[in-house]
């Protein structure tokens, strides 16, 4: 028996896309609305391209560290070998962006300078009302435990 060809809302979508770039598997997102994965893959490369405008870096970088904790947790070797290259590549080119956009300093001063930079300019009121919920809310917190700790500045010598 054959499937009747099912429309979905663009609120619907929206919310997968939304899920999805929270952290969420292409799979569980499918799952949850009803929606078929190979239309899901479909629709995100060829009508939404576009939301991936207001991914920065930093958060490409997030969600694919998270994508390869999630692969790993469910034995998905293949996958997770996947999402490792991708999160290597991707934390690579952000340094690059870093070296050349702060020539001579460190990741650790440029944060510093970063933090120091949004304490000037920081309106509690504002950032609560634009603040999006960080992906790693979105993930068990036992992936979180599995994603490498960042590293920590240089020790000095005895």
């Amino acid at each position: 028996m054959t499937e009747t060809y099912r429309i979905r809302s663009i609120e619907t979508w929206a919310q997968a896309r939304d899920d999805y770039l929270s952290g969420m598997s292409a799979e569980t997102v499918c799952r949850r609305h009803d929606l078929g994965l190979s239309a899901f893959r479909r629709r995100a490369r060829k009508a939404d391209l576009s939301i991936y405008d207001d991914v920065g870096l930093d958060d490409q970088v997030e969600t694919a560290a998270l994508r390869f904790v999630q692969a790993l947790e469910h034995g998905k070797a293949t996958e997770a070998r996947r999402w490792r290259r991708l999160w290597l590549e991707l934390r690579e080119a952000s340094e690059a962006l870093d070296a050349e956009l702060f020539p001579g300093k460190s990741r650790y001063e440029i944060a510093a300078m970063i933090a120091a930079d949004d304490a000037l300019y920081d309106d509690p009121e504002e950032e609560d009302a634009l603040r999006l919920p960080p992906l790693s809310r979105k993930v068990h917190h036992c992936a979180l435990e599995k994603i490498p700790a960042p590293l920590s500045p240089p020790s000095e010598g005895p």
